[in-house]
């Protein structure tokens, strides 16, 4: 790995240390094309979790698991006439000075639940077996009980959950690199050199998949080719081969809205996640209308 001792500037800020090693590094890559690659980070919210009980998380307060704190007036979302598991809350006033994009509101909560298929078992990923809800108040909740009937196995121990500053490039298999892996057989170096560097001075896990916004940190291919097939309903390789156009095009309008990791052992996601990840994809015309209906679903796992 080829370092400047350049990049630890006093003063610089994270992202132009980023972009410095990139644009600094001897790889035989071009100048202008360094330049180029080092405009595709985002910055992005890291998440750290930490073990905990539901009584030592203040109501409204970010977590993943536990009872989850709602407004009175909360219609519990449902599958099949079942209510869907309550699995995260994100308070966006606590990760907000990591959004330095502002693409996210300001104030409020986005929670997440996902239907637990009782046969299989594990998370389902069909149309309206999940559900993002966005409520920008946090002043109005409550630590509410689980409806009646709940799937009581269900209920994931509590993790607190505390945000974090870091960045992230796109996916080594995502169309926004294609041109540069094409034209550099020494790009891959560059790439990893690049996370590897990103993971040090962020503090990042590379063994950790939780985040908010950023690009996609996917365990198998780009996550937003997934997203793709999930919209276009692809099920065998044959339509996968013939709808190359169609998947290519549609990977190109969503963004990666949150990363839940079910394999982090501060909780207890994995008895119906396994080890898979989690992705939500939005397109960035629904976030900025703040609509969170249409969302989508991904797994990857290994």
């Amino acid at each position: 790995m080829i370092f400047s001792t350049s990049i630890f500037s006093y003063g610089q800020n994270n992202l132009s240390k980023i972009k410095n090693h990139i644009v600094k590094s001897n790889f035989n890559i071009e100048h202008s094309d360094k330049l180029k690659f080092s405009e595709l980070i985002q910055p992005t919210i890291g998440v750290r979790t930490t073990r905990s009980k539901d009584d030592e998380i203040e109501v409204g307060l970010s977590k993943i698991g536990g009872k989850p704190d709602l407004p009175k007036t909360f219609s519990w979302p449902k599958y099949d006439e079942e209510s869907l598991t309550f699995c995260a809350q994100y308070n966006l006033e606590e990760l907000s000075k990591y959004d330095t994009n502002n693409e996210l509101p300001k104030h409020g909560i986005i929670y997440v639940f996902i239907y637990i298929d009782k046969e299989w078992p594990g998370f389902l990923n069909q149309k309206s077996s999940y559900k993002l809800v966005y409520h920008d108040n946090i002043k109005d909740l409550k630590r509410m009980e689980f409806p009646v009937n709940y799937f009581m196995k269900g209920v994931f121990n509590p993790a607190k959950i505390e945000y974090f500053e870091s960045f992230t490039i796109p996916d080594d298999e995502n169309f926004k690199l294609k041109d540069l892996q094409k034209k550099y057989e020494s790009f891959y170096q560059l790439y990893d050199s690049t996370y590897e560097f990103i993971n040090r001075i962020t503090d990042l896990n590379s063994d950790d998949f939780h985040q908010v916004l950023g690009e996609d940190r996917s365990i198998q291919s780009s996550v937003v080719t997934y997203f793709a097939e999930r919209e276009l309903n692809i099920k065998t390789r044959s339509e996968f081969e013939s709808k190359q156009s169609e998947i290519s095009d549609l990977s190109k309008k969503y963004k990666v809205l949150i990363q839940l990791d079910c394999a982090d052992r501060n909780t207890d996601l994995e008895k119906y996640g396994g080890s898979m990840t989690i992705y939500f994809g939005i397109e960035p015309k629904d976030l900025k209308e703040r609509n969170f209906n249409n969302v989508i679903m991904a797994f990857q796992g290994t």
